[in-house]
């Protein structure tokens, strides 16, 4: 089960799925995103990443799927980490890539509070516009960025406000690693500006089996901007899970 980065949807693994077409991938947008409903019960109450992974779980027990190799990039690895504290029995295997799993400081509280109220004015794009620059690595194709501002532009306001309240509100989760009983992979681009080498260090001593995957000169979006290394790696984690 792959969960996507902020501001994006599922359809950012399309290239990734490209390369795994022999692997069983779920997805699962985040609410306001893709396919995914802001409905009533988000909207009841104080946006929560706990109430986003709730309607992942009950999508999961629809399909009667009682254990998944889970893996999130940047916002996505928040919510996995958030997934894998509640229901630790359902996860044999966790990939956190280019995220922090840890709580906003005050400054990223702010941030995400004053993006989401410009997102709630229909201004959502001009929180990450600057993203397709400072947020991939300098390698990165202009196929690559245009392909990235073409979606941020596409950014649903209401759901871009959503989440960013619920990521602000969330709790630290570095706690998620230790509850893993199988491979723990932290995947980074080394030019990501948010995923230190050294945070996964420190994680990775929390769990007992970790991997520590970097892929040379991407940045933050390893997904759009390095589709068939991310995918190899994603394939070794499976196989590592699978045995």
């Amino acid at each position: 089960m792959l969960l996507h980065a902020l501001p994006l949807d599922s359809a950012m693994w399309n290239a990734v799925r490209s390369e795994l077409s022999d692997v069983d991938i779920l997805t699962f947008d985040a609410p306001g995103f893709g396919e995914s409903e802001l409905t009533a019960e988000f909207m009841a109450g104080e946006p929560s990443i706990a109430t986003f992974v709730a309607a992942m779980k009950a999508r999961l027990d629809e399909l009667g799927i009682k254990r998944i190799a889970l893996g999130g990039l940047s916002m996505g690895g928040s919510v996995a980490a958030e997934f894998t504290v509640t229901y630790p029995e359902l996860v044999a295997g966790l990939a956190l890539m280019d995220t922090n799993i840890n709580s906003d400081d005050a400054d990223r509280k702010a941030f995400r509070r004053d993006a989401a109220a410009k997102a709630d004015a229909g201004q959502g794009y001009e929180t990450v516009k600057d993203w397709t620059t400072t947020m991939v690595g300098p390698d990165a194709s202009d196929e690559v960025r245009a392909s990235l501002d073409a979606r941020f532009r596409a950014l649903p306001n209401e759901g871009l406000a959503w989440i960013q309240r619920a990521m602000a509100n969330r709790e630290d989760r570095t706690d998620a690693v230790a509850r893993v009983k199988g491979p723990v992979y932290f995947i980074r681009g080394t030019e990501d500006p948010t995923a230190s080498m050294e945070s996964y260090m420190k994680l990775a001593l929390r769990t007992d089996q970790p991997r520590i995957k970097e892929i040379p000169g991407v940045g933050h979006f390893a997904a759009d901007e390095s589709p068939v290394e991310l995918a190899a790696i994603l394939r070794d984690f499976y196989a590592h899970v699978a045995r």
